[in-house]
């Protein structure tokens, strides 16, 4: 399993697809043939935006969530070290409760991320601004060059990210310390692992994960008092999780260099940039390139919370409690730590097709010409040009092509309208006939082309219609058309949640005609029958009399049975 998978939950709209810069997700299909999403993790840079996208909830990143819970149940000691975005990522009415609320969980320790960050300032600064750098401070800007553009990797700055530096520390004064980061970024649970430095951070949490502990104690948060973090309080590194805040803390050496900078923020606009970097088409770059995958900074992180405020607001109070408390130093001492790092070329080369291979592809879904190509976007690509290339890659599936599926479930219906051999009429709530089936044309002697879009009028009576559309209810009846010489069976019902009422008509002629033939003959034979009947007991009377014998019983019994035929033909 990647780090970002797909739950159950998944209900394959293509939303994660539409927003991932990168096509990072695959959609395969089941045994049982239904299209499901998975993240590519070879291509993925965990940006986490498919998280937030995900209208079911069903992408998530992996979760060290039950380890911690059973770390605290057990009494063991752990620290936790919390990323600086905190203040606008959590629904604290005071930041500074965040020290008691972590130790009311069960953590021994409470630090500040920006600890590390004070450090990764200054080896920045030791390496000065003689050369184009670009900022490895974001996880997701690094995957990014190492997945996709490691032609760009010398740019990277070879240093290390705050929560590794805070690690470092953490561990350098007890080799033995469970560690736990919390903070808002997908990708920093993978960070040290890609790092070979996974004792330098023992488990992860999200903000949510944490916020979920919370609720799940019933802390009551608003009672508890504020307190300082332990051992540490660090000044600049605090206004790092904003967009430029690393740039402000070397803001001074900048412009006493006289070098160039730039901030810039949101994965698009970041990937735009790094594109013109890979093709050499800026030309004498800026020598410091902060890049932050997410719009704003860290304080927008996916596994953030209070994201229903805008950016700005966090932003700002972020920036408040930096004003407020950013004065208040207690850096860790000069330590002989070792915070450089190396990065390497982790590019996946995917095969390209042919021109021919995409044609192929995009006339399976019946696009034979470029004007078929309708570059729609609901699959999830920009064009179907490009949809193509991925079915070749196997990150799509055919099916994924909506005009498509509706133009062969349009098709499969046609069909089935086609070979019905009861007439079929459809209609609107303005009785305008929508479809007729060949079978309707026959039984009701007219053409589609001249009756569709017409009133119902053209070709039967509206009344039956009429009734269904105004009670919402079934019809279930005979119809008779004289002048066609036709007898009905009619079933008309309304379909629900449209304007729609669909008749079936069968043609029930032949055997209405049999049936009154049959009538006709059983009628003409008791008739005659009686005539019998009535002869032969006026006959029978007349030698009973003769012979001087009793009728009466003779007489009942025909008699009930005259009765009995009048009966049968009534």
């Amino acid at each position: 399993m990647g780090l970002i998978y797909t739950g159950a939950k998944c209900r394959d709209c293509y939303r994660c697809v539409r927003i991932c810069n990168l096509k990072a997700i695959r959609i395969n299909s089941s045994d049982k043939g239904k299209l499901h999403a998975q993240v590519m993790d070879e291509l993925c840079v965990h940006c986490g935006q498919c998280i937030l996208a995900c209208p079911q909830e069903a992408k998530k990143p992996v979760s060290d969530l039950k380890q911690v819970k059973k770390l605290l149940a057990e009494g063991k000691p752990v620290t936790a070290m919390v990323a600086a975005s905190f203040v606008s990522a959590l629904p604290l009415k005071d930041p500074r409760i965040l020290p008691a609320l972590l130790k009311e969980l069960g953590f021994a320790k409470v630090q500040e991320t920006s600890t590390g960050a004070g450090l990764v300032t200054e080896k920045y600064l030791a390496l000065g601004f003689r050369k184009p750098m670009l900022v490895s401070y974001c996880p997701v800007i690094v995957n990014l060059i190492e997945l996709h553009y490691p032609e760009l990797i010398p740019l990277l700055a070879p240093i290390v990210s705050p929560m590794i530096a805070h690690g470092l520390v953490i561990k350098s004064h007890d080799p033995e310390a469970t560690v736990v980061y919390i903070g808002p970024c997908a990708a920093k649970r993978d960070e040290a692992r890609l790092l070979d430095q996974q004792n330098v951070v023992d488990y992860f949490l999200g903000f949510n994960e944490l916020w979920e502990m919370v609720e799940e104690k019933k802390i009551a948060v608003d009672r508890l008092s504020t307190s300082d973090f332990d051992d540490f309080s660090p000044c600049q590194g605090r206004i790092y999780p904003v967009e430029g805040g690393m740039v402000w803390t070397v803001a001074q050496e900048l412009r006493e260099a006289g070098e160039s900078f730039i901030t810039m923020s949101g994965l698009d606009s970041c990937l735009e940039f790094i594109q013109h970097l890979s093709k050499n088409e800026i030309t004498n770059p800026p020598k410091l390139m902060e890049l932050w995958a997410c719009k704003g900074g860290c304080v927008n992180g996916p596994l953030s919370l209070c994201r229903e405020e805008s950016l700005f607001m966090r932003q700002r109070r972020l920036l408040e409690y930096y004003s407020a408390y950013g004065a208040e130093c207690n850096e860790p001492k000069p330590l002989n730590l070792n915070l450089s790092r190396s990065f390497k070329n982790r590019k996946i080369n995917l095969p390209l097709p042919t021109e021919e291979e995409i044609k192929a592809i995009l006339a399976k879904t019946g696009k034979v010409t470029p004007a078929q190509e309708f570059n729609c976007g609901n699959c999830g690509y920009n064009s179907c040009r490009d949809k193509a290339v991925a079915v070749f890659q196997g990150k799509a599936e055919l099916e994924m092509c909506i005009p498509y599926m509706r133009k062969r479930a349009e098709s499969v219906s046609n069909l089935v309208m086609a070979a019905m051999p009861n007439g079929i009429i459809v209609i609107n709530k303005n009785l305008d006939i929508i479809e007729i089936n060949p079978a309707a044309e026959k039984l009701f002697n007219c053409s589609a082309s001249s009756v569709v879009g017409q009133r119902i009028l053209a070709v039967l009576p509206a009344s039956n219609f009429l009734k269904v559309i105004q009670s919402g209810e079934m019809l279930n009846l005979t119809g008779s058309y004289p002048e066609l010489g036709i007898v009905t069976k009619e079933i008309i019902f309304p379909v629900k949640k449209t304007d729609v009422v669909v008749g079936i008509f069968i043609d029930v002629t032949v055997d209405k005609r049999q049936q009154e033939q049959y009538d006709l003959i059983k009628s003409q034979t008791i008739q005659q029958a009686q005539e019998v009947i009535e002869k032969q007991m006026m006959v029978a009377q007349e030698i009973a009399g003769l012979l001087g014998e009793a009728t009466a019983e003779t007489k009942v019994q025909l008699s009930k049975l005259i009765k009995l035929m009048r009966q049968e033909t009534s």
